[in-house]
């Protein structure tokens, strides 16, 4: 009886060790793979065809939240925000815009959100961000401004394959502070801060715990398009 429990209790485990179903997946680190991608590069060669050789009073860049404005802040300002994007893919697509000779005087660098998401340490991200800021001066802009990596709502920031913690999110931002003394820009935390109550995206203003719907984007949109404003009438 005890030869036979014990074979039971082997082949058991033998199909416990060898079941698929079984063993707890083991998820990959994610990581922006944006420009190796066909339809982000298509994108960018498109921002580039249309823009190459004009000089646009206000540029913003960032990721699906900013991109979720279209290019609704006026003829004189131009949204290269694309959904996606982090510091690795934003730093390629400012490369590839100042080789085709862009030109904005004012820049927005909304760009943040994804890093929290994203498997990329502090060090990269900083050194990203720098470079971000060279690239940006390097298309003739005289005033960068930087936002905030956005919150998500508590919910969503539990799903790591929706949005980073909220404990990334102010990390982030940390190095965000640091990046815009480091390199002399102005870092505007107050200009998005109706769109969050504490340290979480209002659950009214969004779409899905992330993007924001028609009440955040008004909110979002207006907050840009005070600060193009605002540096022109600087001048």
């Amino acid at each position: 009886m005890k030869r036979v429990l014990k074979i039971g209790l082997l082949f058991g485990f033998t199909l416990l060790a060898s079941s698929p179903c079984v063993l707890p997946a083991v998820s990959s680190p994610k990581v922006d793979k944006l420009p190796s991608v066909d339809w982000w590069r298509s994108k960018v060669s498109s921002q580039i065809t249309a823009s190459t050789g004009k000089r646009y009073t206000g540029c913003v860049f960032g990721d699906s939240i900013s991109s979720g404005l279209g290019n609704s802040l006026g003829q004189s300002n131009y949204n290269f925000a694309m959904g996606g994007m982090s510091t690795v893919s934003l730093l390629e697509q400012l490369k590839q815009l100042k080789a085709g000779n862009i030109q904005c005087q004012n820049v927005i660098v909304a760009i943040g959100t994804n890093d929290a998401m994203y498997s990329i340490n502090n060090v990269d991200f900083k050194n990203n961000l720098r470079q971000i800021v060279t690239l940006t001066r390097g298309l003739g802009a005289s005033e960068i401004t930087l936002l905030p990596a956005f919150y998500s709502t508590v919910e969503a920031s539990k799903n790591p394959n929706v949005a980073g913690t909220l404990d990334r999110v102010d990390e982030i931002n940390t190095l965000i502070r640091q990046v815009g003394t480091d390199q002399d820009v102005t870092v505007r935390i107050d200009v998005i801060q109706p769109l969050f109550r504490d340290r979480a995206l209002r659950e009214d203003l969004t779409l899905d715990g992330v993007h924001l719907n028609d009440s955040g984007k008004r909110i979002y949109r207006q907050a840009l398009l005070d600060l193009l404003n605002s540096a022109v009438s600087s001048r």
